[in-house]
C-alpha cells in the first residue's frame, strides 16, 4: 500500500490500494468500483469494514464490470482502500435539520458519533428520541449516556426504526450539567436525535395500549393496575420491560414470549405516571381501574405479580413463599389505604424462613395490595391470622379468563 495520504472533500479516484484523508462534512459517499474481479475492501479510520466484498479469481472477466456502493461518512476521517482495481468517490453532504418551533433540540448524523445534549428541565426531565432515517445494513444499535461524573445509562435501540427514552427525570445520578449521548453500533445508519418535552409522551389509550421496543408513555387517568404482555412473534423469545415512576413509587415489570407480568399501580399522583418500555419485542399494556381489581377476604395464593383489594375484617397476615432461593424467591407486598396512601411494605425471602414464618402485614378493609412475586416463578401465599395450617389453596380470582396461568 502506498505511504502517501491523499486528501479530498468532495471526490476522489484512483487505482489499487490507497489511504485517503476525507476532510468534508458528514454525508453519503457513492463509491464506484470498476474491475475485472469484484473484490473490494474499504475500511474506516477505526478499522471498521465499510465495504468488504470478495469474488474469486476464476470469476475474472475479459471486460471490466462496475459495482456501486453507498457508504455513510460521519465527518472528517481516514479511509483505506485495501483491495480494488479502479475506484472513485463522490460525496453528497448531509442536509442539516433546523430546530423546530420552540427551540426543540435536533441533530442529524451518520454512523457512530457522540453528541452533546442540552440540559433537560430540572423540574421534569425530557424525552430523548432516536429515529433511523436510512440504514444500509441491519444493526443492533444502542445509545449510551455519559455525564461528567462518569455515570452511564445504556439504552438499546435494537432493530426498531424509532426509540424514545426518559432522561433527566428524578435521576440525578445519571444527569449532570453536561450530558453526552454516544450513538454506537451505527455504521451505515443515518439517524436523527431529538430532545422533546415530557408533554410529547404517548398517552395510555383506554384499557389496552400496544407498541414495540422503547417508548415513553404517560397515564393521567384514574388509579389503576397495570399488566404487561409480551406479544412477540411465535418462535422468538425476546424480553420486554416497563418501568413505572410516580411520586415516591417506582416498579419494574418484565416478561417474555406471550407471557404476562403484573403488579404495578398507576395514577397515584400528584402529577401523571410516567412509563418507560424497553426490549426487542412487541408489548401490550393493559390497565384495570382499582375499583375493578380482584378482591379477597381469605388467604390467597398466586405466582408472579398481582394487584388485589382486601375486603375482610382487620387482620394480621403472613407473607409466605414456596421458593428455596433466597433472593430470586422473595415475595414483596406493598399496601395502600382505601384512600390510596402508601402504608406498609413487607417481604419474605426464599428458603425455610419464607416458607414458615414469612413476613407480617396488617390489613384493613378496602386496602389495596401490590404484590411482586418470586422471580424464579415460585408460588407465594398471603395467609390471614384466622387461617390455620400451611395448606396452599388457590383463590377464585386466579381463574379469571383474562389472567392466564403463569
Amino acid at each position: 500500500m502506498t505511504a502517501d495520504v491523499r486528501p479530498f472533500t468532495e471526490a476522489a479516484e484512483g487505482t489499487g490500494p490507497a489511504e485517503l484523508d476525507y476532510r468534508g462534512p458528514q454525508g453519503w459517499a457513492t463509491v464506484v468500483h470498476r474491475a475485472h474481479v469484484g473484490s473490494f475492501a474499504l475500511l474506516g479510520g477505526d478499522g471498521t469494514d465499510l465495504v468488504r466484498e470478495f469474488e474469486s479469481e476464476p470469476c475474472r472477466t475479459e471486460e471490466p464490470r462496475t459495482w456501486e456502493y453507498r457508504v455513510g461518512l460521519s465527518g472528517p476521517q481516514r479511509l483505506r482502500v485495501e483491495t480494488a482495481e479502479r475506484w472513485s468517490f463522490s460525496v453528497t453532504p448531509l442536509e442539516q435539520d433546523e430546530p423546530e418551533d420552540g427551540g426543540v433540540f435536533r441533530r442529524r448524523g451518520i454512523g457512530n458519533q457522540t453528541v452533546e445534549l442540552p440540559e433537560p428541565d430540572p423540574q421534569g426531565g425530557a424525552i430523548l428520541e432516536f429515529t433511523k432515517i436510512e440504514s444500509a445494513r441491519p444493526a443492533h444499535l444502542f445509545l449510551r449516556l455519559h455525564t461528567d461524573f462518569g455515570d452511564q445509562a445504556y439504552w438499546p435501540v435494537g432493530n426498531d426504526d424509532r426509540a424514545r427514552f426518559l432522561f433527566g427525570h428524578d435521576t440525578p445520578a445519571i444527569w449532570s450539567t453536561a450530558g453526552r449521548v454516544e450513538v454506537a453500533n451505527a455504521v451505515g445508519c443515518e439517524w436523527r436525535l431529538r430532545v422533546l418535552p415530557l408533554s410529547a409522551a404517548r398517552p395510555l389509550e383506554g384499557t389496552t395500549t400496544r407498541g414495540t421496543g422503547a417508548e415513553v408513555l404517560v397515564h393521567t387517568g384514574v388509579p389503576a393496575a397495570l399488566a404487561l404482555w409480551s406479544v412477540s412473534d411465535a418462535g422468538s423469545n425476546p424480553t420486554v420491560q416497563v418501568h413505572v415512576e410516580s411520586r415516591d413509587y417506582k416498579v419494574d415489570l418484565s416478561t417474555a414470549h406471550h407471557h404476562v407480568a403484573a403488579g404495578a399501580i398507576l395514577g397515584l399522583g400528584p402529577g401523571p405516571t410516567l412509563l418507560q418500555t424497553r426490549g426487542d419485542g412487541g408489548w401490550d399494556l393493559r390497565v384495570t381501574p382499582l375499583d375493578k381489581v380482584p378482591t379477597f377476604d381469605a388467604g390467597i395464593t398466586g405466582s408472579g405479580g398481582e394487584v388485589v383489594r382486601y375486603t375482610g375484617p382487620p387482620v394480621t397476615a403472613r407473607i409466605l413463599t414456596r421458593s428455596w432461593h433466597k433472593w430470586s424467591g422473595m415475595v414483596s407486598v406493598r399496601t395502600l389505604t382505601p384512600e390510596l396512601v402508601w402504608q406498609d411494605w413487607a417481604n419474605a425471602k426464599g428458603g425455610l424462613p419464607g416458607r414458615l414464618p414469612g413476613g407480617r402485614l396488617k390489613l384493613l378493609p378496602g386496602m389495596v395490595l401490590a404484590i411482586d412475586g418470586p422471580h424464579d416463578g415460585s408460588d407465594w401465599r398471603i395467609r390471614l391470622g384466622m387461617a390455620r395450617g400451611l395448606a396452599w389453596r388457590r383463590n377464585s380470582f386466579r381463574t379469571r379468563p383474562d389472567l392466564p396461568d403463569r
